[in-house]
């Protein structure tokens, strides 16, 4: 029975990658919202890549990544050219939650900072718009 999850979670995140982006990459007023590639190293060296999405409403952010073997949902608010957001992921019975910062340098590559409580690492993320 686990390989179908397995099949089924495959298929869903093909279909995600290959479907047309229909979210605004970016804008001259807020270059965070859009959807992002993603490629990072978690705060317990673990490689992941994936996808992150992130809306804004008002001053609130979501954010939501579709990472290899994860969904992690979160929040975030931007204060000036940085994007501080707070994130849970869970692993059957297990949560893990962290916070992230995130910026945009000057050659439009979204570049995050992933921290973890109780860990001494912190993880890094990068990303280059989809689309």
């Amino acid at each position: 029975m686990r390989w179908a999850i397995g099949i089924i979670l495959f298929v869903v995140v093909f279909a995600w990658f290959t479907a047309p982006n229909p979210m605004d990459t970016g804008s001259a007023s807020d270059p965070f919202v859009g959807r992002w590639l993603v490629n990072g190293v978690d705060p317990f060296g673990v490689e992941y890549s994936g996808s992150l999405s992130i809306t804004s409403s008002g001053e609130q952010y979501a954010l939501e990544w579709i990472v290899t073997g994860a969904l992690v949902s979160g929040t975030a608010e931007r204060a000036g050219d940085e994007l501080y957001a707070e994130w849970r992921r869970a692993a059957g019975d297990t949560v893990i939650a962290g916070t992230a910062e995130y910026r945009i340098d000057d050659a439009g590559t979204l570049l995050g900072t992933i921290r973890v409580p109780g860990t001494s690492e912190n993880g890094r993320e990068s990303g280059e718009p989809a689309g």
